[in-house]
């Protein structure tokens, strides 16, 4: 059984990681995704699980965006302000992302970014395809209802099941799923 961990909030880490290793130790595979992977490192996974970053499947800034609004004032700050005015570097470099960089960026991202939703929409679709056949998909946390919403219409053509807990799918011979 090919099971799919959605913990984009990462508020369960530690029932998700038992869940993840109870489908191991059953001879399945789990894949976890999940929005950063910094935050699991105080909960680590069970060997054999695979985990996912969001930001992977998600694009960033075109290239002609992100170098004259971020890269070129920050190597310009670190050739000004070298050494032990890292400090004030860091301060100016705050208020310039914060006052020039961001408002500019929002304003030309009507040019390169689509609707947020559309693009979380495709970039779960390209985590859930990079999973392999998913025979389960869990929802991990709140944060994660979202994206399992917006997976439900493919989940519902796929034949693929959609928990929030393993307790649902495997439960003792004789009751019937509601």
């Amino acid at each position: 059984m090919n099971v799919l961990f959605l913990a984009l909030g990462g508020t369960r880490r530690p029932a998700v990681a038992a869940e993840a290793r109870r489908v191991v130790a059953d001879g399945g595979t789990a894949t976890v995704l999940v929005r950063k992977a910094a935050s699991w490192e105080k909960d680590p996974l069970p060997s054999g699980v695979k985990l996912v970053e969001l930001g992977t499947y998600q694009r960033d800034r075109p290239w002609w965006v992100r170098l004259p609004l971020y890269r070129l004032p920050r190597l310009l700050l670190r050739v000004c302000l070298p050494g032990p005015l890292g400090g004030t570097r860091e301060r100016v470099d705050n208020a310039y992302r914060r006052r020039v960089a961001r408002p500019i960026d929002r304003r030309l991202a009507r040019f390169y970014r689509r609707d947020p939703g559309m693009i979380r929409r495709r970039a779960l679709d390209r985590a859930l395809l990079s999973a392999g056949p998913v025979d389960l998909i869990v929802v991990g946390d709140a944060q994660s209802l979202v994206g399992a919403s917006e997976l439900a219409e493919k989940v519902n053509d796929a034949s693929v099941r959609l928990v929030y807990t393993l307790a649902q799918e495997m439960l003792p011979t004789g009751q019937a799923r509601g």
